[in-house]
C-alpha cells in the first residue's frame, strides 16, 4: 500500500555521473580474454568445451528471461511498488541483445552438442524418427526465430517507452505497456518453456518431463530477483537511488523468498511424480545424477538453493536491508550455476563431477561481455522511472 499521510516532493531524475568508461574496459578485456581461453579449450576438447559454453550462456540467458518477466508481470498487474527498481530489471533484462549473438557458436557446432540434431541419429533412432515433428531441423529454426526475435523485441519495447516517458511524463506509453503486458506474459511463457525443452531436456531426447518448463521459469525468476537486487544494492552503495527504501527492500526480499519456495515445490513436485510413475524414460535423467560423486551435488543442491536461503530469509530485518539481501543473492547466484552444472554436466561426465577449467573461463567469459553492457544500459538512461505516473506511490510505500 501507499502512505498518503504526507506531502509528496517527486525524487529528483538520476542519471550515473561515475565515469564507467574504465570499468566496462575491464569488463571487455576480462570477457574477450576468457572466451580466448575457451576457445583454446575448444580446440582440445570441443564437446567438453561447447558444454561448459552452453551451461554458461543457459546461466546469463535465464536471468535475462526472468527479469523480462518481472519487468512484464509488474505492467500487468499494475503495480506501484516496483517503479523505482524497474529500470534496473529492464536494463538486466535487455542483455538478450548481447545473448542473441553469444549462442552463434552453439548453432554452428550444435551437432556436438544435441545428438538429436545428427543426421546419422537420425537414420538409426526409432524414437527420434517419431519425434520428427517436433525435433526437426525446420520447426527448429521458426522455433530459435521466435525466442530470440520476441525476447530481443520485447525488452527493447518496455525500456525504449520507459526511458520516452522519461522525457514527455505521458501516461499514454504506461496505458500502452500494460496492454501489451498479458499478450507478453503469453510470448514468454512459450518462450520460456520450449526454450527449455531444446537446449536442455533435448540434450537427451529420450528423456522428457512434463514440468520442465516452469523449473526452468521458477529459478529464472528467482536468479533474476537476485541479480536486481545486487544491482540496486551497488547503486544504493555509491549514492544513487535514493528513492529506494527499505520498504523496497522488504518486498522484493519476500519475492525472493516465495520463489525460492515456489523453485523448492517444483523441484519436489517434478521428482516425486518421476519417481512414483517409474518409466524408464523419465527416472534416466534422476539416475544419471544419482551415481557417484553426483549425488553429493544433488543433495548439496536442495541444501543450497533451497534450505539456506529459506532459513536465512525468514526474519523480517533481513528482508528490509539491502545490505542483508546482497548477501544472499550472491548466494543464489552461485546456487543457479550449480544448479546448470548439475543439469547439463553428467551427459558428458557420467562417471562424477569433474570440474574443467572451460567451465570457468566460459562463464567468467560470457559474463564479463553480459555486464560490459549491462553496465553500458545502467548508465545510458535514468537509473527509475522519473515520470512515471505511479511513482509516487511508489515513493510513499508502506507493507
Amino acid at each position: 500500500m501507499s502512505d498518503h499521510s504526507h506531502t509528496y516532493t517527486p525524487p529528483e531524475p538520476e542519471r550515473l555521473t561515475r565515469d564507467i568508461g574504465p570499468l566496462r574496459k575491464k569488463l571487455l578485456v576480462v570477457g574477450i580474454v576468457a572466451l580466448a581461453l575457451t576457445a583454446l579449450g575448444g580446440s582440445l576438447d570441443r564437446v567438453q568445451t561447447l558444454h561448459s559454453y552452453l551451461f554458461a550462456f543457459m546461466y546469463f540467458f535465464t536471468i535475462a528471461a526472468g527479469a523480462f518477466f518481472w519487468t512484464i508481470l509488474h505492467y500487468a498487474t499494475n503495480g506501484n511498488w516496483s517503479v523505482v527498481v524497474r529500470r534496473q530489471f529492464e536494463n538486466i533484462a535487455n542483455v538478450v541483445g548481447v545473448l542473441v549473438i553469444a549462442f552463434i557458436p552453439l548453432l554452428i557446432f550444435q551437432h556436438d552438442i544435441w545428438a538429436w540434431t545428427r543426421p546419422e541419429e537420425l537414420a538409426t533412432s526409432e524414437l527420434l524418427q517419431k519425434k520428427q515433428p517436433y525435433l526437426g531441423m525446420t520447426f527448429y529454426a521458426v522455433r530459435l526465430l521466435f525466442y530470440f526475435g520476441f525476447f530481443f523485441l520485447a525488452a527493447r519495447f518496455y525500456r525504449k517507452l520507459s526511458i520516452v516517458q522519461d522525457g514527455d511524463g505521458s501516461i499514454v506509453h504506461s496505458w500502452r505497456l500494460r496492454w501489451w503486458s498479458p499478450l507478453s506474459i503469453i510470448g514468454f511463457g512459450i518462450s520460456i518453456t520450449f526454450s527449455a525443452i531444446d537446449w536442455l531436456m533435448a540434450l537427451d531426447y529420450h528423456w522428457y518431463s512434463t514440468m520442465w518448463g516452469v523449473y526452468v521459469f521458477a529459478g529464472a525468476a528467482q536468479s533474476s530477483m537476485a541479480a536486481c537486487i545486487l544491482v540496486v544494492y551497488a547503486l544504493r552503495k555509491h549514492g544513487y537511488l535514493k528513492p529506494v527504501t527499505s520498504e523496497h527492500a522488504h518486498i522484493m526480499g519476500k519475492l525472493l523468498l516465495a520463489f525460492t519456495v515456489f523453485w523448492a515445490y517444483i523441484a519436489f513436485s517434478q521428482y516425486m511424480l518421476i519417481w512414483y510413475a517409474n518409466i524408464p524414460e523419465e527416472t534416466v535423467f534422476f539416475i544419471k545424477r544419482n551415481i557417484g560423486s553426483w549425488t553429493y551435488l544433488s543433495i548439496f543442491l536442495v541444501a543450497g538453493h533451497f534450505v539456506i536461503p529459506f532459513l536465512y530469509l525468514l526474519p523480517q530485518a533481513v528482508k528490509k536491508s539491502f545490505g542483508s539481501l546482497g548477501v544472499i543473492a550472491v548466494w543464489i547466484l552461485f546456487m543457479h550455476a550449480v544448479d546448470y552444472f548439475w543439469i547439463i554436466m553428467p551427459v558428458v561426465r557420467p562417471a562424477g563431477i569433474h570440474l574443467a577449467w572451460t567451465d570457468l573461463t566460459a562463464w567468467i567469459g560470457l559474463g564479463g561481455i553480459v555486464l560490459y553492457y549491462l553496465v553500458g544500459l545502467i548508465g545510458g538512461a535514468g537509473l527509475f522511472p522519473s515520470r512515471n505516473p505511479r511513482l509516487e506511490e511508489c515513493v510513499k510505500l508502506t507493507n
